[in-house]
């Protein structure tokens, strides 16, 4: 019986596959634990979807930001990007079960041995685990509710970039949608920036930091997994942050860790 997590598929169904081939991943035995981004710019998000959903007894997801906007264009609400390829999904006759089910799944897990947690992108600059429970637990009800499209419709924006208590309510769910789900740099203030994709170590971050630095004490007692950042390739300097998204859908790797030995397996693209 193994954990094993894996970096974000974005709809990569043959690399998934040998991923799960290369451990010997046995459904009912094993628990696969994946990091969001399950569909977009791969070849076959509609088999990704259909595989996860038919095994959900074995698997355990949080949301990216594309399979939020999945949801948005499932409902309607939101325009397929050309860069996607979601026609398949959304043509399938399956699509409310696809939309149900993806709902569903939460933005935050806590890790199997209960030392830390996985989000899609990351914690934010001046939260605490503690806060990220509440939130992602708030984002979730909504995304559960009746009226569930109108947090669909809501969520989207780039402000505010700071966590503040006198924000307003609908402002602090979209700060929360991004730092779960879009964040990567922030300011040595605290303050997101959504406009840099890079390595921390290209020119272009000038003087921002990765969130996993700011006031990165936080992660002392606390492990991180997430995905989103394939540009970092899994380079954190910090054992307890782990980055599982190495741009398998970009020409690269995808990355299966197995959980109790934190053995990392790379299946090239």
């Amino acid at each position: 019986m193994a954990d094993y997590f894996i970096g974000d598929i974005q709809g990569c169904f043959a690399g998934l596959q040998k991923a799960l081939a290369t451990v010997q991943f046995e459904h009912g035995r094993d628990t696969l634990w994946l990091t969001g981004d399950l569909i977009a710019r791969g070849d076959d998000s509609l088999s990704t979807l259909s595989f996860l959903a038919d095994h959900e007894s074995s698997v355990r997801t949080v949301l990216g930001n594309h399979d939020l906007h999945f949801l948005a264009v499932a409902n309607g609400l939101k325009n397929v990007n050309p860069k996607d390829n979601l026609q398949p999904l959304i043509d399938s006759a399956r699509l409310p079960y696809f939309r149900d089910w993806l709902r569903a799944q939460p933005l935050l897990l806590a890790l199997p041995d209960e030392s830390g947690f996985m989000s899609h992108a990351g914690l934010p600059p001046l939260w605490s685990p503690k806060k990220a429970k509440k939130w992602a637990s708030i984002l979730q009800e909504s995304l559960r509710s009746a009226d569930y499209r109108q947090f669909l419709s809501e969520m989207y924006g780039n402000k505010p970039v700071k966590w503040d208590k006198n924000l307003t309510r609908q402002e602090k769910i979209t700060f929360s949608v991004n730092a779960f789900t879009r964040m990567r740099f922030c300011t040595k203030s605290g303050e997101l920036d959504f406009s840099n994709k890079s390595s921390p170590k290209s020119s272009e971050a000038n003087s921002l930091i990765p969130w996993f630095e700011f006031e990165p004490e936080r992660f002392d007692t606390t492990k991180w997994v997430f995905g989103h950042w394939a540009a970092l390739m899994g380079e954190t300097q910090n054992p307890n942050v782990i980055g599982l998204d190495t741009g398998f859908v970009w020409g690269n790797y995808l990355t299966i860790m197995h959980w109790q030995n934190h053995q990392k397996i790379q299946i090239s693209a």
